[in-house]
């Protein structure tokens, strides 16, 4: 793997764990708080991951890729971020519902019955539907969706963001910024 493609992943990985973690935090103010997760906390949350996916993939560019960044660098860049953080947010999602506090996954059933019941559904289609949501909604189940989800909805992201920060390379000035890195490393 050569440097530029080690630098990627681990500009990645860096800001994918920032992402995760402040996620997360929020997600543990909540809990303490005891607010419930609405829309509004949702666009808290992915504000948080479009800012980070922006700032990753801009310092990726300025930083690593001498201020040239082609559009599917930038969103694999972003995707990747998304990726990591996922995974990072996952992980507390699965001990948080396994370990921490297990009473959770019967407090979201209840709060699906709740709305199965407001929406006038029948108590046949209520017991069916909430013994197939027990069958599959298990903390590893919610952990897999977790990651799906926030990488699906930061490939998003990414598809726009990558529009307005690529920036196309000009030879020239990518051949003199490489000539002065290779200077700046002999100098050393």
């Amino acid at each position: 793997m050569s440097e530029q493609q080690t630098l990627f992943w681990k500009n990645s990985m860096n800001f994918g764990a920032i992402a995760g973690i402040s996620v997360i935090i929020i997600l543990v103010l909540l809990y303490f708080f005891n607010i419930q997760e609405d829309f509004f906390v949702s666009l808290i949350i992915y504000a948080i991951l479009i800012a980070i996916i922006i700032t990753g993939t801009k310092y990726l560019k300025n930083k690593v890729q001498n201020g040239n960044i082609t559009y599917s660098r930038a969103l694999g860049s972003g995707t990747l971020i998304s990726l990591f953080a996922s995974i990072i947010i996952a992980f507390y999602m699965f001990v948080f519902l396994k370990f921490i506090d297990t009473e959770a996954m019967e407090k979201i059933f209840s709060l699906m019955e709740y709305k199965m019941y407001g929406k006038g559904l029948p108590d046949e289609q209520v017991d069916m539907a909430m013994e197939m949501a027990k069958k599959f909604t298990t903390p590893v189940t919610i952990a897999l969706g977790t990651i799906f989800s926030y990488t699906f909805w930061g490939f998003l992201f990414s598809l726009i963001i990558s529009a307005f920060i690529r920036k196309k390379p000009n030879n020239y000035d990518a051949a003199m910024a490489e000539i002065e890195k290779e200077i700046n490393e002999e100098n050393k």
